[in-house]
């Protein structure tokens, strides 16, 4: 009876180790795309809000894209490749295409503007 005791408390002392050691994720970028009407701009903030599946979203922009920002509509149909954060900081813009806007920046592409 003695062994199997020794064996068993061993057994689980293993368990709560390997289960209490850190895994640690790898880091990567994950990118999303969403598709929607501009519903606010706050162009000299580097913001604007978009609609999700799962409600509204601020996305931030870099330097790059604030001047073009300010070429853009509310109800521009914009679709956006962003990259996630962790919150409760807003995705941050990669790029974007315009499918109904009168700006000149309809593709933006991480550093620059086209009209197509």
């Amino acid at each position: 009876m003695f062994p199997h005791v020794v064996t068993n408390s061993l057994f689980a002392l293993l368990l709560l180790v390997l289960s209490s050691t850190p895994v640690f994720a790898e880091s990567s970028k994950t990118l999303k795309s969403y598709y929607s009407p501009i519903v606010r701009l706050e162009a000299d903030k580097g913001y604007f809000l978009i609609t999700t599946n799962s409600g509204i979203q601020w996305i931030q922009v870099e330097d790059a894209a604030k001047e073009h920002l300010k070429t853009l509509d509310v109800g521009d149909m914009i679709d956006v490749v962003v990259e996630l954060r962790p919150d409760p900081a807003p995705p941050i813009l990669k790029t974007w295409k315009l499918a109904r806007s009168a700006s000149p920046c309809t593709v933006f592409n991480g550093q620059t503007c086209s009209p197509e």
